[in-house]
Formats: C-alpha cells, sequence, structure tokens
C-alpha cells in the first residue's frame, strides 16, 4: 500500500544566497510520470518533481552544483536519476541504487555518466546491510565512488561501527545518521558516530532536521549534533536540502530557503560554513 506524500513549498529567495559554488548533496528527480513511471513497489506516492522544478529551486538559492539521489520509488531502475544528470551537466553528480549483482561493464557505464556512488538504506529495506556492503565496497572502491548508508544511527551505530571502520572505502551517512533532537550528543551511538567520523572516511549530510528534531523549526535540538559533528572533522561535513521531502506525512514540509539559513545560527565560522558547502563536496564528488 503506498500513501500519498504532499510536494515541495514554491521556492523563495533566502536570506543570503548560497555562495558561488555551493552544492546540494542530496535530492532525487521524480518524474514526468509518463516517461518514468513509479515502482510498482513503492510505499510512497509523491507529486511529480522534475527537473525543472528542482532547477529553479537551484535558482533561487543559488545552488549551482547537486547530487542527484536515486530514491526509493524507483527501486533501482535509474533512469529518472540518469536523465536529471544528463540535463544538468557538468554541475551533478548522482548516487545510484542498485542490485548487489550489477555487472561490472554496467557500473563503469554509469561511472561514466557522472555516478560517484552507490546507497544502501536498510532504515526503509530493513534487514543487516553489512554483509552486503562488505561484498560490494570493493568494486566501489575500484571506480573510486563511495557507499552510501541510510541507517538508524541510534539503533545501529554501535553495533555497525567496528565493520564499517573495517572498510577500505569513503562512507556517506545520509541525514545525521538519523540521529534526532531526542537522542542527544550524550547517546552512546552518537559517540560511535563521532568515532567513525574522526577516522576521516566517514562523510556526514547534516541534512532533514524536519524529520529529526522534536522540537520542529527552527530545529535549535538539531544545532548541538551539527556542532558536535563539525567540531569533530569539519572537513567531513556535507549539506543538502532532501529536496522534494518525500515520506512528510506527520511533520509539516520545509522551507529550503530556511534550510540553507538554518546553518547560520550555529555559530560556525563563515569559512567553515564554505567549506561544507563548496570545498566538501567537490572533493567527494569530484567538482573542478
Amino acid at each position: 500500500m503506498t500513501r500519498p506524500c504532499p510536494g515541495p513549498l514554491p521556492p523563495r529567495p533566502p536570506v543570503s544566497r548560497a555562495p558561488p559554488g555551493t552544492c546540494d548533496t542530496h535530492a532525487h528527480i521524480i518524474g514526468p510520470y509518463d516517461r518514468f513511471p513509479l515502482d510498482d513497489g513503492r510505499f510512497y506516492t509523491a507529486p511529480e518533481s522534475p527537473l525543472e522544478a528542482y532547477a529553479a529551486l537551484q535558482e533561487a538559492l543559488g545552488i549551482e552544483r547537486a547530487v542527484i539521489v536515486q530514491p526509493s520509488c524507483y527501486a533501482t531502475d535509474l533512469s529518472a536519476t540518469a536523465d536529471g544528470l544528463a540535463r544538468l551537466g557538468d554541475g551533478a553528480r548522482a548516487v545510484a541504487v542498485v542490485e548487489p549483482d550489477i555487472g561490472d561493464e554496467e557500473l563503469r557505464r554509469l561511472d561514466g555518466l557522472g555516478f560517484r556512488g552507490v546507497r544502501f538504506a536498510p532504515v526503509l529495506l530493513g534487514g543487516d546491510p553489512m554483509p552486503i556492503v562488505q561484498a560490494f565496497a570493493p568494486r566501489a572502491a575500484r571506480l573510486g565512488w563511495h557507499i552510501d548508508l541510510f541507517i538508524d544511527g541510534p539503533r545501529e551505530m554501535t553495533g555497525m561501527l567496528a565493520g564499517l571502520k573495517a572498510l577500505d572505502i569513503d562512507l556517506v551517512l545520509d541525514h545525521f545518521a538519523h540521529f534526532g533532537g531526542a537522542d542527544g550528543v550524550d547517546h552512546p551511538g552518537f559517540a560511535a558516530l563521532l568515532d567513525l567520523v574522526a577516522g576521516g572516511r566517514c562523510w556526514v549530510k547534516l541534512s532533514c532536521p524536519d524529520r529529526l528534531s522534536a522540537a520542529g523549526p527552527p530545529y535549535d535540538d538539531m544545532v548541538p549534533l551539527a556542532r558536535a559533528l563539525i567540531d569533530t572533522r569539519p572537513d567531513r561535513m556535507l549539506w543538502a536540502t532532501d529536496w522534494p521531502h518525500v515520506g512528510h506525512w506527520d511533520q509539516p514540509v520545509p522551507d529550503d530557503a530556511g534550510l540553507l539559513e538554518w546553518l547560520a545560527g550555529w555559530g560556525v565560522d563563515r569559512k567553515i560554513l564554505d567549506m561544507m558547502l563548496v570545498d566538501n563536496p567537490a572533493a567527494l564528488f569530484g567538482f573542478e
């Protein structure tokens, strides 16, 4: 059974436009449905959120680069993501969702299109991802890709720590590794996350506070988590909109300009904010 979810809010300019070279490291392109029909096994149905709508958001916020992440509503059909990637050109990269037995020739083809990572999402699909991740990591590493994980950090991080530290590949953890404001910086799983980040092979997207905050906008309870991660490795922090914010049933859809403005309330040096918005994603995704 699928649930309908609302679409994104109309874009508005932020108080201050993003600095040149800013990268949104996590956005989805969904539709148009006459060209890219949704997977029958999806658990949500979103309004069409095609490339043209995302490009309007980029223009409003001043985002020059983007990483398109394959959404679960398309399973492993990469057609919509690949189309958006091709149309955005050199200012875009993508993260794939693939079957574990995908052939090396197909992986090389995807690499040539601009895919730079593969995503595993146990928080959506359930199960222990580590056997699949451990088997796939050497193949991804040969391409210079990273492994993207959408995990339930409060429940899984401590148990996964040793296995993740043993992987010889860059890792990217989506959306604060799913730690929320109610968990706090003293959660033992969050301490494990900081340990992993300190090693230098783990990047974290400081994104999706709208789902993770127990307080709601302006997400003040998420700021201590952001500051702790930044203090640990500012050169491994990333920012993202998570546009078009699928799966919002119980929380209001966030204002994307507000998500960019949120960074200014962290009390972080402007140089570090620019690092997170521009330099870090350029290094990870290979933007020049």
